[in-house]
């Protein structure tokens, strides 16, 4: 938890005073960018349903390579 919320402080996370932050750890970069691209969702999806826009069909644009 202390590695989390260093990186946490590290990118500017909008935390109270008393909150920490939430994570996980990952041994590879495939499922780091997997819960990052998750957590993106999300975060995308709750901002188009406060702005009453639709939210069930977001356009993600990968490369080629994505594995």
């Amino acid at each position: 938890n202390r590695c989390v919320n260093m990186i946490a402080h590290l990118f500017n996370a909008p935390l109270g005073d008393s909150e920490a932050a939430v994570g996980v750890g990952t041994v590879g970069s495939s499922e780091a960018i997997m819960l990052a691209g998750l957590a993106f969702k999300r975060k995308w999806q709750n901002k188009r349903k406060a702005e009453g826009k639709p939210y069930d069909k977001p356009n993600i644009v990968t490369g080629a390579n994505v594995q």
